[in-house]
Order: C-alpha cells, then structure tokens, then sequence
C-alpha cells in the first residue's frame, strides 16, 4: 500500500487499530529509550513520570490521554517510584479517495501540539473504557475489531475536543507579567516592563495587580525573592553576597533589610529558626518522619482513602491540621490557606512547583525511605543526635524481624507482592524503594527469578507472568483508588486455573495487604508494623489465605 501525503483540503480519513498494549517496566525505567512506528495513544492509569518527547520535556500523570505521532522517540527521564503505569493503543491513518472507493496510507498530525498532544480524560470515561483495557485471562476469546476500533474512536473523539479561543482579560495579562516575575526574578524589572506585558498602563496596572493578588506588585516581587534567598540559604553554602544577586538583590544590606522583614531573623540566623517555623508537609510520609525528630508540621495534605491508621492516630495525637484532598489532585489554595512558612514534598511537577513558590519557600525531591529521609531531615532541622538514635532502632528492628525469618531467608522461599488494579496486574520488583527496599534489600527476602529483571518499582505482570513465577509466598494488594474498583479484577484471577494452580494458593499462603499501609505508609512506624505483618504471615498461623 503506498505512502500519500494528504493535501490541506482533504476532509476524509479513517482511524484503522493496530495494537493495544500495556507499558512495560521499560516505561518506568530511567533512561530508557521507545521508538514508536506507529501513532499511537497512551492512557495513563496511574501513577506519574516524566518523558521526553521528541525532545520535549512533559509530565505524565493518571487519567491524562497522549497522543503521539508515528516515528516519535520518547525517553524515560523519571519513573521508578512515581508509579506510572498506562496501556498503549497503536494505529494507522488511511485517506478516502472517489467517494470511499480507494483507500490509501497518509500521514496523520495531532491536531494541537508538535507531535505530540496531552489531554486529560475524565474519570467515567476511564471507567467506561477498563474492561477494554484490563488484562484478558488466557481461556476468554479476543476483543472483536470492532471494540477496538471502539476503543480508538473514543480516545481519538478527546483528541479532537477544541477548547473555545477568547480574547485575553486583563487578568491573564497579569497572570503574564507574574510568570515573566518568576522566570527573572534575579534580574532588574520595573514596573513598566510588566505593564507592557499585561498590556494596559503602569497606574491601571498597578491597581489591577492589587486587586487580584492582595499586594502591590512590587511587595510580591520581593516576596517571591526572599522565598528564593530562603530556600538557598537552607540548601546550599553560598555566602550571603551570592544569595543576594542570585535572588534579585544587588544591594546585600537592602537585601538584609528586606529579610528581616519578611522572616523576622537575619538571613545569618535564619536556618536556626526553621524547627519553630509553619511547616507544611505535602506526604504523610514526611510528616511522619518530621515527627519522630521531635518538629511537628502545622499541616499535611492527605487523600484520606489512602491515610493509613496509625498516620492518622500520629497526626491527631499531635494535632497537625489535615488537608484533604482527592487522590492526585493537589490544592494549592489549601496549602495557601494554611499560611506555609516552609513546604517540603518529594516529588512535585514544574507547574506545581511554580504555583507553590509563590506562597513559601518549598523543598522537594525527598526521598521516598524512611531512612535516609531522617538524615535529610537531621541535617535541615539540625536533628542529626535523634535521627542517628532513630535509625539505630529501626536497624534494630529489622534485625530482630531477619532472625525470626531466618528459615524462610534461608530456604530462599520465593516472595511476591502482586498488585490488583480496574486496569490489570502489577507486581513489585526487588530493586527499588519504600517496601522493596524493607522486603528484599534489608530483610533478605528472595524475589522470584522470573521476575528480578523488573527495574520499576512495580512492574506490568500478566496472568502467565504470575504462573511462571508462582511464588511460595504471595502478599495481594487491591489496589485502592477513588472512582475504581479492583475487586472485579481480583475475582476474575481467582477464577482463572492459573491462579488456583499456584503453590501459595494451594498451600493456604495467600495473604491480602492494604494500600494505605504497605505503599503509602511506610515510614519509621509503618515500617515497624509491615515487617510484624510479614513476620506474622510467613511464620505464624497462616489462618488468611485465598478461597
């Protein structure tokens, strides 16, 4: 069939499906490179990451929708432990010729963007489309052409989604001047450089900056530097000279000036002060960590499905205000209406970070354990004698938990962890952080060898997958997540001859874990209390098996 290229008056085109499969753990993979020969669409089903995308930068997160154009190259820049996992569906485009008579190859563009296209679907659509996209048992025949052409139909109609054009308001010229603000923040800019920018004069700049900010531009300039000079100042050992220029600030002394009041320290005192200061973790995790080190947040964001026991005993012990939000979603004028004088995350996108810089100084990119998140913490509060004491516990701890696991560490028994998801099966690898890193690096328990080449933190696992590795021991999480249920999928493995074939269903050594514990939960206290579960499961009464 021969390759046309369509002319600009060219109405008629067909969509012809070619393939729909599941990311695999190389899409989790740092550094990992994917040609795509043909377009395609990729649905994010959960998680997060960054790609690059015929050299462009993006972030990818659950329920968005990308585009691709074909012979596109995407390079994984993060994934691991941001937990993306998604379905690919590729196509071919096909030209209408004499009234539908002929039918001819051409080429295909997204019809916003440069080769590539993100659009964010919602979530009864998603749920709409899990029964084509969740993993087929072997035994159950194929989908027809015609679901899939069903499948890319509906995915192609979002693409096509046109968002109406207005005229820029004066409030999107200022929301202008305010990104210019944040991009040169370290250069000299006047007023009448951000006027030019909104589009309208100096004085009626001024006034409309007020009334949507509650400041004068000027004040939220030297606000947004100061937050800068704080977060240098924390993170780095330039001399205060340097942290001036670097944040806007040619005069040091002007600069000390304006610090001090901000902050009501001088910018040599500052860092002494932190562990009083309004500190607003965006995890659990680091507000539990902050917590054992004796600093208590003022606020955490939290998803309450997904707030294990034991975090939220911890917190209401020791009153720190919940923000609660929905799962994946961030909300920054609850953070704002917590009145931050720190913010301190792991891992946040470019936009948010962008929006959060304008309320507080914010630290982000923690790491996800528990134990060196003490040693970042000690050396930012300056808690480094109780961070070295609480570590020594915990070493203490899985030592204690090894030597009761000492018959299964060493028989080598295989130990998996399968997560059930409304889009599929995933299972988590030996190498990575959280509770990989407790169950197979620290405790010594062995992975099945079938499934050691996993890089991700969990990885794609199909219904054959699972049967080649049959695990002696298997820990079943049901995934949890708002507006999806996992159960369906879970009945339909059981079901399956795979699943009643396995040596830890047969042998009663099946044993059902929670997200809000196992995965978002495992800090100082949680770890303690999932390496007693494990302990308990492997070596106990094993009276909770599958049925």
């Amino acid at each position: 069939m021969p390759w046309i290229e369509p002319h600009q008056n060219e109405r008629h085109w067909i969509a012809q499906w070619a393939s729909t499969t599941p990311l695999t753990d190389r899409w989790m993979t740092a550094g990992a490179v994917h040609y795509l020969p043909c377009h395609a669409l990729i649905v994010i089903t959960d998680g997060q990451a960054i790609w690059n995308i015929n050299g462009h930068r993006i972030h990818v997160a659950f329920g968005e929708l990308i585009a691709i154009e074909q012979n596109s190259v995407i390079k994984v820049l993060e994934g691991g432990s941001l937990d993306a996992a998604g379905w690919q569906i590729q196509f071919q485009t096909y030209a209408l010729f004499n009234n539908a008579q002929e039918v001819m190859k051409c080429e295909w563009h997204v019809p916003a963007g440069n080769t590539f296209q993100k659009v964010q679907l919602t979530g009864g659509f998603l749920t709409s489309i899990s029964d084509h996209l969740r993993e087929e048992l072997p035994d159950e025949v194929g989908r027809s052409m015609v679901e899939n052409q069903h499948l890319l139909y509906g995915l192609l109609t979002y693409v096509y989604r046109t968002q109406p054009s207005e005229p820029q308001t004066i409030e999107e010229g200022i929301k202008q001047s305010i990104a210019y603000m944040q991009e040169h923040y370290d250069e000299v800019i006047t007023r009448e450089q951000l006027a030019r920018i909104a589009g309208i004069s100096q004085w009626h700049y001024s006034r409309k900056f007020s009334e949507l900010c509650g400041k004068r531009p000027s004040d939220y300039l030297a606000a947004y530097r100061i937050y800068r000079a704080q977060e240098q100042l924390l993170l780095t050992s330039a001399k205060f000279q340097e942290i001036a220029k670097k944040s806007g600030f040619e005069d040091v002394h002007y600069f000390s000036r304006r610090f001090k009041h901000f902050t009501g320290v001088s910018p040599k005192n500052y860092a002494k002060t932190l562990q009083r200061r309004r500190v607003v973790s965006m995890s659990p995790l680091s507000a539990e960590v902050l917590i054992e080190l004796g600093i208590i947040p003022h606020a955490v964001m939290v998803t309450p499905l997904l707030l294990s026991g034991h975090q939220r005993q911890l917190f209401k012990q020791h009153q720190v205000e919940l923000l609660e939000v929905p799962q994946y979603v961030i909300n920054i004028e609850r953070i704002q209406q917590a009145r931050p004088e720190l913010i301190i995350g792991h891992y946040l996108t470019e936009d948010t970070k962008k929006k959060l810089r304008t309320i507080a100084p914010i630290i982000t990119g923690l790491t996800l354990d528990a134990d060196l998140l003490l040693t970042q913490f000690a050396e930012l509060f300056d808690k480094r004698e109780e961070a070295v004491k609480r570590q020594l516990q915990m070493k203490n701890e899985v030592n204690a938990a090894k030597q009761q696991l000492k018959a299964i560490i060493q028989s080598a028994a295989a130990v998996m962890v399968l997560r059930v998801e409304p889009f599929g099966y995933r299972y988590l690898g030996g190498d990575s952080t959280g509770v990989s890193q407790l169950l197979y690096q620290q405790l010594g328990l062995s992975l099945p060898e079938s499934l050691k080449a996993g890089e991700a933190w969990f990885n794609p696992c199909s219904i054959e997958q699972l049967y080649t590795a049959d695990p002696d021991y298997l820990f079943v999480e049901i995934r949890v997540m708002e507006n999806f249920r996992a159960e369906e999928n879970m009945e339909k493995l059981k079901e399956s001859s795979q699943w009643k074939n396995l040596r830890a269903v047969q042998h009663n050594r099946v044993f059902y874990i929670e997200t809000s514990l196992w995965i978002d939960g495992c800090g100082v206290v949680g770890q303690k209390i999932i390496m007693e579960q494990v302990v308990s499961c492997l070596i106990g009464p094993q009276t909770d098996g599958a049925q």
